[in-house]
């Protein structure tokens, strides 16, 4: 009957730890984090035009229930390739970051098309998860010239 008792007791424990592989771990009294980041509400403004030159501000809500938010970034890639990343920062119930709109005119692909200027933000939390939100875009132009003071 005692071997019954320690089979039944194996069984229980492994079941136990079986069940933990789908959530959080408890380690040393404290839990560990394996879900990333939620990234929701990506706003980049302005949302319909970008030029050269342009101030852009970058809007996202990031939450993290159990180990909390380390840092979020967003990567801009422009119209000619080149990409920048920004730090954002939490401002509210947002992190926000601002950005001057840079890249050569003149390597601009031909198909205008394919003129956007893309984003995606990337948040990781304090256990070293990290969670990166789909691709954002906003068309680009190229600024007029300006026109002398006569017109």
């Amino acid at each position: 009957m005692g071997s019954m008792k320690t089979f039944s007791l194996i069984v229980a424990s492994a079941l136990f730890l079986i069940g933990c592989a789908g959530g959080d771990f408890v380690h040393e009294g404290v839990r560990e984090d394996r879900q990333p980041p939620q990234i929701c509400q990506v706003r980049i403004t302005p949302s319909n035009l970008v030029y050269v030159g342009r101030q852009v501000r970058v809007e996202a809500e990031v939450t993290d229930e159990s180990s909390g938010v380390k840092s979020v970034t967003a990567k801009i890639k422009y119209p000619d390739a080149t990409t920048q990343t920004i730090e954002l920062t939490l401002q509210g119930d947002f992190f926000v970051g601002n950005f001057t709109a840079q890249w050569d005119v003149n390597r601009m692909p031909a198909d205008v098309s394919r003129w956007f200027m893309t984003v995606v933000i990337r948040a990781e939390d304090n256990s070293g998860n990290v969670a990166q939100s789909p691709e954002s875009s906003v068309r680009v132009a190229i600024a007029p010239p300006n026109l002398p003071p006569e017109f």
